[in-house]
C-alpha cells in the first residue's frame, strides 16, 4: 500500500455504512488515521474483526490488519456536543495538547420508514450538524488547535431535490421527492444552511438517488439498473392514497414528460448504469454538476437517476478527503454526483 506524503486524521460522523463506511474504507487504504463516531462499536467490531482501538500499535505485516490499528472508535450519539468533541480531537498527541482533526466527514441521516411517509428522525441532520458546530465553537474555545486555518475540512452528504437554483432531477421524481422525501429534504436544507453560514471551509455532496451495489433498495428506492419506463413501474407501487389530488396531477404530468425525456436519454444512460466494477476503486462514469450556496448560482449541471452509495462514498473520498488541500471548485460549494 502506498504511503501518503503526510498522514492526516479524518474524523467520521455516521460511517458505519453506506457512503460513510465507502469514504472510511477509501481513506484508510490511502494510510490516514480515522476517528469514527457510534452508537454500537459492535457494528465495526464484525467489520473490522481484528480492530485494535490504539494508533500506537507496531505496524503489521499485511494491510488490512495495519488499516485496523488506525481506526479509532468514538462510542457515543451524532447529536451529543461532548461525544462529538471527543471525535474531532486527534487522538494521541504529544504533552496533552489539544489539535483538531484535519478533516470532518458528516453522513449522518434518518431512516425512512415507508407506512409512515416519514423518517425514524425528522431533525437528525440539523441536529447533528448543530452538534458538530458547537462541538468545534467549545474545543476552540478551550484553546484546540488546528493544522490549518482553513482546517478543520467539513464534508457533508446532502440530497438532490433541494436546490434553490433549478431542476437537479429527473422530472419523474418530483412527485416523490417533493412529497414523500418532503420531511427528511426539509431537515437537510436546515443542515445546508448551517453550514453555509457557519463560516467553516466545507464542500458538500448532493448524490442522486442511493441504491445499493445488489440493487436491493431501501423502500421507495429504484433498482440500480433501471430508469424511465422501470422506475415508473416501481413508482406505481407507492402508495397513491396518501398523496394529495395536487401531487397526482404532479405525478400524472411528470409521467407523460418522463416518457419524452427517457427516449433520449435512455441509450446513455442504461450503458452507464448497466456498467460493472473491474476492480477494485473503479466505478462508473460520474457526472458532476457544481453550485455555489454562498452566491446562490449554478455553475454547472447534472441531472440523473441513481447511483449506489458506495461509488458516493469513494468519489467523497479522493475527490474531497484524500486531497491535501480541498481544490478550489469544490471549496464551500456543492457538487451534485450521478451517473
Amino acid at each position: 500500500m502506498q504511503q501518503p506524503n503526510s498522514t492526516r486524521t479524518i474524523a467520521f460522523l455516521g460511517a458505519s455504512g453506506g457512503v460513510g463506511l465507502a469514504a472510511l474504507r477509501r481513506t484508510l487504504a490511502d494510510g490516514h488515521r480515522c476517528v469514527a463516531l457510534c452508537r454500537d462499536p459492535s457494528k465495526f467490531m464484525a467489520i473490522f474483526p481484528e480492530m485494535d482501538l490504539g494508533l500506537d500499535a507496531p505496524a503489521a505485516a499485511d494491510d488490512e490488519a495495519a488499516a485496523t490499528r488506525r481506526l479509532t472508535l468514538v462510542c457515543g450519539n451524532a447529536h451529543d456536543v461532548d461525544a462529538v468533541s471527543r471525535c474531532l480531537l486527534v487522538p494521541g498527541t504529544a504533552d496533552g495538547e489539544c489539535r483538531l482533526v484535519d478533516t470532518v466527514v458528516f453522513t449522518i441521516g434518518g431512516k425512512f420508514i415507508m407506512s409512515k411517509m416519514t423518517v425514524d428522525d425528522p431533525n437528525v441532520c440539523a441536529k447533528g450538524m448543530a452538534a458538530l458546530l458547537a462541538a468545534l465553537k467549545r474545543l476552540r474555545l478551550e484553546g484546540a488547535t488546528s493544522s490549518g486555518p482553513d482546517t478543520p475540512r467539513i464534508v457533508i452528504v446532502s440530497t438532490t431535490g433541494i436546490s434553490n437554483c433549478g431542476r437537479d432531477v429527473p422530472l419523474a421524481f418530483l412527485p416523490m421527492y417533493h412529497g414523500m422525501l418532503r420531511v427528511p429534504h426539509a431537515d437537510k436544507r436546515i443542515m445546508e444552511d448551517l453550514i453555509v453560514a457557519s463560516g467553516e471551509m466545507f464542500a458538500m455532496v448532493r448524490p442522486s438517488l442511493l441504491v445499493d451495489d445488489s440493487g436491493e433498495d431501501e423502500p421507495g428506492n429504484n433498482s440500480t439498473t433501471t430508469s424511465g419506463p422501470a422506475f415508473l413501474k416501481q413508482l406505481a407501487k407507492t402508495d397513491l392514497a396518501a398523496m394529495s389530488k395536487e401531487q397526482l396531477e404532479d405525478l400524472k404530468e411528470a409521467t407523460k414528460e418522463e416518457l419524452k425525456e427517457y427516449k433520449s436519454t435512455a441509450k446513455d444512460g442504461v450503458k452507464a448504469l448497466e456498467d460493472k466494477y473491474t476492480k477494485e476503486h473503479t466505478y462508473k462514469s460520474i457526472r458532476v454538476g457544481i453550485e455555489d450556496p454562498i452566491a446562490n448560482k449554478r455553475i454547472s449541471s447534472a441531472v440523473g437517476y441513481t447511483i449506489t452509495r458506495a461509488d458516493v462514498g469513494r468519489w467523497l473520498a479522493e475527490n474531497l478527503v484524500l486531497p491535501s488541500a480541498l481544490p478550489a471548485v469544490y471549496s464551500r460549494r456543492i457538487a451534485t454526483i450521478t451517473y
